[in-house]
């Protein structure tokens, strides 16, 4: 919301006294009944009432009769200032009465007191009020619009014509969201607005701006909701609000595109994408339109993804508890959601549910389309769950077909991941290790001292494999470097010759 500079009020008050001398020809067929009441609502009588009309400056007055009645007849059209005075009572005022070939009523209601002069009556109040105004403007620019609020009321305690003061008590209780007594104010300004144009002369002039300034704030009231809701992070509202702003300016691409905020954030995500979309054909040359829509799509898939992984998870908690066929029932709700590159994780849970229930090859089917949909930087983690199925079920030359396949192996060859894995074990799982340095040796049968572990792992086998063990470490005598496992090599063969005999 845009605010209007004092320079504004300066021009407001310097055009309206240069326009209080023009005084042309009005109809004079208009009629003011003005009733005086005390504090009680009871008539006042024997009020003095003054009239003024504002464009000629011209005055009458009368005296309220036994029921607080004082009736004006025949007077000119335009807006009129009524005072009514008497003894023992603070002077009442009304600002404005507007007449256009009309009879208008208004009551004046006065409280017990002494009279006093009016701000229009006493330059020093005028100013004051003049003075609260300008600081109440600092405070707005400041967004301190509660002081701000506090300023302009006082203002308009002493200076109740003042149309700037109300317009901006409007805009800092719209600042509040205080939306009802903002289009009060915003009323009231109008009001004062339309009344002081009527004493001016036709043409463009500083309270034609100010209505037309309340006319546009109360169009676009719905969007100020919607920004005062967004801020406070009530979407939904603000997206409904927004919905309410569009029907006023259908062709708003703004407005579409901060209803997708509003949306996006109320996770209300193909809403979102309609609404930024309607936005980026109204307006295809904003970048920000299409960065916005690629951020609803991010967030929108991000969503599907966390769902997906709460059901997975139910999943996962009845596969622990030994309900396989639940859990499958879960991971395949879960795929719909999840598009084909993220769906490794579920592929893997599918296999390894599959497994429990004894259907073998759709569980390495599913093992394989796990590794298959992998990304690069996750393929090794994917492959050693495939070889961990077939090691639990001790099929160790099927785990070593999956590790030593050279898609399967990752960043490292499939020697080093064959070595690797026999190294860790050689004493807990000797088959495995034995399995895994066969298939290196297949490999790479130049690697020598694969030829000296794997005898001396078939040596602790015992008798059965000294024939295997002969021919590897015999390999290793003659082609070995290390002195140590030389002499090794060279005393398992002694031990082997003897326990053949």
């Amino acid at each position: 919301m845009k605010t209007n500079r004092c320079s504004f009020f300066v021009a407001c008050l310097i055009s309206f006294s240069v326009a209080l001398f023009a005084l042309p020809v009005f109809a004079e067929n208009s009629r003011l009944q003005v009733r005086c009441l005390d504090a009680s609502g009871n008539p006042v009588p024997g009020v003095k009432v003054v009239v003024f009309q504002l464009k000629s400056q011209k005055t009458k007055d009368k005296k309220t009769d036994a029921q607080g009645n004082a009736v004006f007849d025949k007077l000119e059209d335009g807006a009129y200032r009524i005072v009514g005075r008497k003894e023992g009572f603070f002077p009442a005022l009304h600002e404005f009465a507007v007449l256009k070939g009309s009879q208008e009523s208004v009551t004046l209601k006065l409280a017990a007191g002494a009279d006093k002069k009016l701000h229009f009556e006493d330059p020093a109040e005028e100013a004051r009020a003049f003075e609260l105004l300008k600081q109440g403007l600092e405070a707005y620019r400041q967004n301190k619009f509660t002081d701000a609020e506090e300023l302009f009321i006082r203002s308009i305690e002493i200076n109740a014509a003042s149309a700037e003061a109300f317009y901006y008590l409007a805009v800092s209780y719209l600042q509040q969201s205080r939306y009802d007594q903002g289009v009060d104010m915003l009323n009231k300004a109008a009001g004062l607005a339309s009344a002081y144009m009527t004493a001016l002369p036709p043409g463009p002039n500083p309270y034609d701006q100010l209505y037309q300034n309340v006319q546009g704030l109360i169009k676009k009231l719905p969007s100020i909701k919607a920004e005062n809701a967004l801020r406070q992070q009530k979407f939904d509202e603000a997206a409904a609000e927004y919905a309410e702003a569009i029907k006023i300016e259908p062709d708003n691409p703004d407005l579409h595109a901060n209803r997708a905020v509003a949306l996006t954030n109320a996770k209300k995500f193909d809403e979102a994408l309609r609404s930024i979309e309607t936005a980026i054909k109204l307006k295809p040359s904003e970048k920000s339109y299409t960065d916005l829509k690629t951020q609803i799509d991010i967030r929108k898939e991000n969503m599907e993804l966390d769902k997906a992984q709460a059901i997975m998870n139910e999943g996962n908690e009845l596969l622990q508890e030994g309900d396989a066929a639940g859990a499958l029932k879960k991971y395949d709700e879960s795929m719909k959601m999840v598009a084909l590159d993220k769906q490794s994780p579920l592929w893997r849970q599918i296999a390894r549910a599959q497994a429990k229930l004894d259907q073998q090859e759709a569980a390495i089917a599913a093992f394989k389309k796990a590794i298959e949909l992998a990304p690069a930087d996750r393929i090794e983690e994917y492959r050693n769950s495939f070889a961990q199925y077939y090691l639990d079920a001790k099929k160790y030359e099927e785990a070593i077909d999956v590790l030593a396949d050279p898609k399967n192996a990752g960043s490292q060859s499939a020697e080093q991941v064959l070595l690797s894995l026999a190294a860790s074990t050689k004493h807990k799982q000797p088959q495995l290790a034995e399995a895994a340095l066969e298939r290196v040796l297949r490999i790479n049968p130049d690697n020598v001292d694969v030829y000296f572990d794997l005898g001396q792992l078939y040596y602790a086998d015992g008798k059965e494999k000294d024939s295997r063990t002969k021919e590897l470490l015999t390999k290793y005598v003659e082609i070995g470097k290390d002195e140590v496992k030389l002499e090794n090599a060279k005393n398992m063969l002694i031990m082997i010759g003897r326990r053949t005999k």
